[in-house]
C-alpha cells in the first residue's frame, strides 16, 4: 500500500518495514552477523621536531594563540638537568594547584635534590614528576592537544622530539547529588554527574569486581567527547559488546555531546518507542550491567544509556528490588494500570460517550448529559482543550524558576479548572478525566515512555474521536504489531512475552530475591545462573537442625 508522500513518515512509524529486520545486520544468535566495513584509518599524525621554538610555535597555532586567552604557555628552566623547558595547558579543565604542585615545583624546585642515574633528559624530567599520577611520553602533537583539551599539561623540553604529558585534571563540576528524575523512597539516593570519572567510580563502588570493563571510545571529529561502555566480561554476549562498540565507532559527525544524541545515533528503530533506555541513578545501571546488558557514559551528561533493554524495563524502579517482593509487584501492577489509565482514559471516553451510549449505565449516563447540558463545545474539542492546557501547566511548572514552579502548577491547575468548570466551558466529569490521567502518567518512572504517553493520549484522543471503540482497538493492535516488529540490539523487544521464552519471576510481577536464579536469557549471557538453586545456606542448615532435634 502507497502512502501520499507527506504520510510516508507517519506510515513508517506506525507499521513496520516489509523486507528487512535488524535480525539480518546483528543477531545475538548463532547467526553470523554482517559486519560493516570499517571506517579509513587516519595517519598517527604530525610527530614532534627536536626544536623547541618551532614545537611552540606550532601548538601555539592549533590553539590560536594569542586569540585563545584561556590556553596558558610558559617557558621556565628546569634545575637539574639545566635546560629550557616549555609547559602548556588549559585554564578552567587544568587545576591550577596540581599544575604548581606536580608540575612547576618537581621542575625548578625539588629536581636538584634527586640523584639522577638517567642520561636521558625525557627520563630524568619524567621521574621528577612523580608526583603525579599519572605521566605519559608522547611523540604526537595530535596526541598531546588531545591530552591538554581533556584537562592535562604538556611539557616540552629543549632538544627533544617526544613531551610529557602530566595528569592534572580538575575543572569544576558539582557534587554527587541525589537523583532528580527517579526519586525513590528506600535505597540509594545519589545519581550520575557531569564528571565521566565520577560516574564510572560510582559503578565501580557498587561493583567492586575485576570483570567490571570500563572501555573508553571518543565520538565526534571536533567535540572530541569521550564515552565509556561499562560491560562485565565474565556475563555479556562478545557479539553484543562488539555491535555496541562498531556502532559508536562508525558515527561520524562534528559534535555528540549528549546522551540523548547518541541514543538516536545507535538506535536501529527510529520510532516513538525507544529501544534504550536512559538513567540517572547507579544502582539502576548497575542492576541491569550484572544482568549482562552494556551501559554507556556520555562525558558532560548525567545520563547513562542501557541496551539492550525489554518494554518491561521501562516500567520497573530499582525500589522493586528495595522492599519486600509482593510490595513491588503491587507497585509494578500500579504502574501497568496508570499506564492504561493514561494513554486510553480520554480517548474512550469520547469513544463511550459520542458513539456507545448503551454501554454505560443509565443513571451515568443521565448525569454526564446533565453536565454538559450548559457546555457549548463539542465534547473532542472539550478534551483536546482540557488536554493541552493541563500540558501547558505541566511545562510551565517545569520552566518557573523551581521555588514557585510546584505551586504555579498547582494553583493554577485548581484555579482554571474551577473558572473554566463555573463559566460553563467544560464539564465537571472532564476536569475529573484530564486530572486522573495526569496522574497516571507521572507514575511511570522513565521520562521518556512519560513523553510517549502525552503523545498516544493525543493520538488517541483524535482516533477516539473519529471512529470510536472501534478505532481504539485497531490502534492498540497496530502498537502491539509495531511493538512486536522491534529489537533493542537483537534482543526482541516484547521478550519473553513474544516471543515465549521461560524466565524468572522478574518480567511484570516480582518473585522472591532467593527464587530469581538466571539471568534473562534473550540477552543470551555467558553466565546464565546468578545464584545456586538454594541461596540461603542457612535455612537449610535450621531445617537439619530442627530435624536432628525433633525425637
Amino acid at each position: 500500500m502507497r502512502f501520499p508522500r507527506p504520510w510516508t513518515k507517519l506510515a513508517s512509524l506506525l507499521s513496520p518495514e516489509r523486507g528487512r529486520s535488524e535480525r539480518d545486520t546483528f543477531s545475538l544468535g548463532e547467526r553470523p552477523a554482517k559486519r560493516a566495513r570499517q571506517p579509513h584509518r587516519q595517519s598517527r599524525g604530525t610527530p614532534w621536531s627536536k626544536e623547541l621554538d618551532l614545537n611552540v610555535k606550532r601548538l601555539k597555532d592549533i590553539f590560536h594563540l594569542p586569540d585563545s586567552s584561556d590556553v596558558v604557555v610558559r617557558e621556565v628552566c628546569c634545575a637539574n638537568p639545566n635546560l629550557r623547558v616549555v609547559i602548556a595547558f588549559i585554564e578552567g579543565l587544568a587545576s591550577s594547584d596540581k599544575v604548581t604542585t606536580s608540575v612547576l615545583q618537581p621542575l625548578m624546585l625539588l629536581s636538584p635534590i634527586r640523584k639522577d642515574t638517567e642520561d636521558d633528559p625525557v627520563a630524568q624530567i619524567k621521574d621528577a614528576l612523580l608526583a603525579s599520577t599519572q605521566v605519559e611520553v608522547k611523540g604526537i602533537v595530535d596526541d598531546c592537544v588531545e591530552a591538554m583539551v581533556s584537562g592535562d599539561t604538556v611539557v616540552l623540553i629543549q632538544g627533544q622530539d617526544r613531551a610529557l604529558v602530566v595528569e592534572t585534571k580538575g575543572w569544576e563540576h558539582r557534587t554527587v547529588q541525589e537523583a532528580v528524575t527517579e526519586r525513590i523512597v528506600r535505597g540509594p539516593q545519589q545519581g550520575f554527574i557531569e564528571v565521566l570519572r565520577a560516574n564510572t567510580g560510582l559503578l565501580r563502588s557498587m561493583i567492586r569486581s575485576p570483570d567490571l570493563v570500563v572501555e573508553n571510545i571518543e565520538i565526534g571529529r571536533r567535540t572530541r567527547t569521550q564515552c565509556a561502555l561499562v560491560y562485565m566480561a565474565g556475563i555479556v554476549n562478545d557479539k553484543l559488546v562488539a555491535e555496541v562498540r562498531r556502532r559508536i565507532t562508525s558515527i561520524d559527525m562534528d559534535a555528540v555531546l549528549t546522551s540523548g544524541s547518541l541514543e538516536q545515533l545507535i538506535e536501529t528503530s527510529h520510532s516513538l518507542l525507544p529501544t534504550i533506555i536512559s538513567t540517572e541513578r547507579p544502582d539502576k545501571a548497575a542492576h541491569f550491567v550484572l544482568e549482562g546488558a552494556i551501559a554507556i557514559l556520555v562525558a558532560g551528561d548525567p545520563f547513562a544509556l542501557v541496551a539492550p533493554v525489554t518494554f518491561s524495563a521501562f516500567l520497573h524502579s530499582p525500589e522493586d528490588y528495595y522492599v519486600r517482593w509482593p510490595y513491588g509487584s503491587v507497585l509494578r501492577l500500579i504502574r501497568v494500570i496508570a499506564l492504561l489509565i493514561a494513554v486510553l482514559l480520554p480517548g474512550t471516553y469520547i469513544a463511550v460517550t459520542n458513539y456507545h451510549q448503551e454501554m454505560i449505565p443509565t443513571v451515568l449516563l443521565f448525569s454526564i448529559a446533565a453536565s454538559r447540558e450548559l457546555v457549548p463545545i463539542p465534547l473532542p474539542l472539550e478534551v483536546m482543550l482540557m488536554y493541552f492546557g493541563f500540558e501547558l501547566i505541566r511545562e510551565a511548572g517545569i520552566r518557573i524558576p523551581s521555588p514557585f514552579g510546584p505551586t504555579i502548577g498547582i494553583v493554577g491547575a485548581l484555579l482554571i479548572g474551577e473558572a473554566a468548570v463555573s463559566a460553563s466551558l467544560v464539564s465537571p466529569i472532564m476536569v475529573i478525566i484530564i486530572a486522573i490521567t495526569g496522574v497516571a502518567s507521572f507514575t511511570i518512572p522513565n521520562p521518556e515512555v512519560g513523553m510517549l504517553i502525552r503523545v498516544a493520549t493525543a493520538l488517541f484522543i483524535v482516533v477516539g474521536s473519529l471512529l470510536g471503540l472501534f478505532g481504539i482497538v485497531a490502534t492498540i493492535y497496530v502498537a502491539f504489531c509495531r511493538m512486536a516488529s522491534l529489537t533493542s540490539l537483537g534482543v526482541p523487544f516484547l521478550a519473553p512475552t513474544a516471543p515465549k521464552q521461560r524466565a524468572d519471576a522478574d518480567v511484570l510481577a516480582l518473585g522472591p530475591t532467593w527464587t530469581i536464579e538466571t539471568r534473562p536469557r534473550f540477552l543470551r549471557p555467558k553466565d546464565v545462573r546468578r545464584q545456586p538453586d538454594i541461596a540461603r545456606k542457612w535455612d537449610i542448615e535450621s531445617q537439619q537442625a530442627q530435624e536432628d532435634d525433633s525425637p
